[in-house]
């Protein structure tokens, strides 16, 4: 059961279902419209889930302005349930964390029963126009520490509630000699084999790196574009994923000084560049023309 807290935006599922809801109604969509899509995701035979659900569900409609008697009701037989403090104290064995989700829920509970006296408004966020790189772009840059040159690819650009995040995989190329598309394309990729969530079928996702529109226009002159790949939309479907904010960030995922905060992904061993990660384990490197 993927929680990470006793809160009520604490889940995986309640975090899916409350910003599902709040990204239709940003889009515009009318309210009925909103429930009926946002209610697919109820679990109703499971009186966990269907409790992750309905209060992630009624805090967005409460802070919209959309509770109705309903929903209040189905949050009251969740509540008298409870069947996540029960998770947590018989099979968790955790007695504080259970008395906390009660405590949680009673508060909830007097929440919602009252008007919310600040109803949110649509918010209209206005995407990205001008990037940075294209998807598709092949770039290569030299380490810090020793000069020598590596290479990434723009594997996905991402635009959403009003944040762009570029993803960029890992060829493991590695060289003392400024690469060239051809060495990019006849080179290799990290990447993994994972099977998605109510996907009937395995998935290779490639590992990345995200960065913020902000933070890459800040080292956009430590890069060169070499070339440019048209890559199948299918190939854009990310594993692993690591963050950064600057180009010492950036570049430590390629680094033989790669340290444990920057170790994001399980196959990337401390201490351990992607060049030689390619090497100890040939399984998370795939050719390059998978992308294409």
């Amino acid at each position: 059961m993927a929680t990470d807290g006793v809160k009520i935006i604490d889940s995986d599922h309640a975090h899916d279902v409350y910003h599902t809801f709040m990204d239709l109604y940003d889009q515009g969509l009318p309210v009925d419209e909103i429930k009926a899509s946002v209610r697919q995701q109820q679990m109703g035979d499971d009186d966990f889930y269907d409790e992750l659900f309905i209060t992630a569900y009624a805090l967005a409609l409460w802070e919209t302005g959309n509770l109705t008697a309903q929903e209040t009701e189905e949050v009251k037989l969740a509540i008298d349930r409870q069947a996540f403090v029960k998770y947590l104290r018989d099979e968790e064995q955790a007695p504080n964390d259970a008395a906390e989700r009660q405590r949680v829920l009673n508060r909830f509970w007097a929440k919602i029963n009252q008007p919310n006296p600040r109803i949110r408004k649509r918010k209209n966020y206005k995407p990205q126009t001008k990037f940075i790189f294209n998807e598709g772009d092949v770039l290569a840059f030299q380490m810090p520490e020793d000069g020598t040159y590596r290479a990434t690819i723009l594997l996905l650009i991402s635009q959403n509630r009003g944040r762009c995040i570029y993803y960029f995989a890992f060829p493991t190329y590695s060289s003392t000699r400024k690469p060239t598309l051809d060495d990019i394309v006849a080179g290799e990729i990290m990447g993994r084999v994972y099977a998605p969530p109510n996907f009937p079928e395995y998935r290779l996702g490639f590992d990345v790196t995200g960065i913020g529109h902000k933070h890459l226009r800040a080292i956009a002159d430590q890069f060169e574009c070499i070339g440019h790949l048209k890559i199948n939309p299918i190939a854009q479907c990310l594993g692993s994923q690591a963050g950064a904010t600057n180009f010492e960030n950036f570049t430590s995922f390629w680094s033989s000084d790669v340290d444990a905060r920057n170790d994001f992904f399980d196959f990337l061993p401390k201490k351990q560049a992607i060049a030689k990660t390619a090497l100890t384990h040939p399984g998370n490197v795939f050719p390059i023309h998978k992308l294409l």
